[in-house]
């Protein structure tokens, strides 16, 4: 594990940024997260998978395969519900990993766990897991839930130029404006994915001291 992990590790360790690292991309416009009553919204874990590149930082990001439903073609983490079977919420984060992109439950060390994320249209509560990978193993996608395997640099993250906001549409009848988003490798990034990316873009800036 390299200086610059063990710097984030550190980070995350002592507090996190919190609901505050998620009012910059609130796809719904909440003035606090805290006004979401999520005590029926079904519990979900996803995997921020971070590994070296080329010398640098990069994480892994899926986009979803095309579907009847709330989340199609989005840019997401490996993840999805948990299940009764699921022993914890690590393994639930670990185990989506593993059917949706095939990375060994063993693989990846974890590094922490980041702010919950409420997500009122589909009704999950999301667990982000960070995990260090020395190196990332061999991917496959699972072709029915998996369009794309993405890979970016932390610092096209951390790119001020790449946060913007567009107007996504959601469904034929509906489209929404203005909506804050980071834009990466051509892709838009918003939603959940984009506040928990947030989230870990304000801790890596701390934790480099940038």
């Amino acid at each position: 594990m390299d200086l610059k992990i063990k710097q984030l590790l550190g980070e995350i360790q002592n507090q996190l940024p919190g609901l505050a690292s998620h009012i910059d991309f609130y796809p719904y416009r909440f003035s606090t997260e805290n006004i979401i009553d999520n005590s029926s919204f079904r519990k979900a874990a996803v995997a921020i998978h971070l590994f070296k590149k080329d010398n640098e930082p990069h994480l892994l990001l899926i986009e979803r395969s095309e579907y009847d439903g709330t989340h199609s073609k989005q840019i997401a983490f490996p993840g999805g519900k948990i299940d009764p079977e699921d022993v914890s919420t690590e393994y639930a984060a670990r185990r989506e990993s593993f059917e949706e992109v095939a990375i060994p439950f063993e693989k990846g060390i974890l590094i922490g766990q980041l702010t919950e994320v409420n997500i009122p249209i589909s009704k999950f509560n999301v667990i982000p897991f960070l995990f260090f990978h020395d190196e990332l193993p061999e991917l496959k996608k699972n072709e029915r839930e998996v369009n794309e395997i993405l890979s970016i640099s932390i610092f096209e993250l951390l790119n001020e130029n790449n946060k913007t906001a567009v107007s996504i549409k959601i469904n034929k009848q509906l489209t929404l404006s203005n909506v804050p988003c980071f834009i990466i490798q051509e892709k838009i990034i918003w939603g959940a994915t984009a506040l928990i990316l947030n989230e870990l873009k304000i801790i890596c800036k701390s934790a480099w001291n940038l």
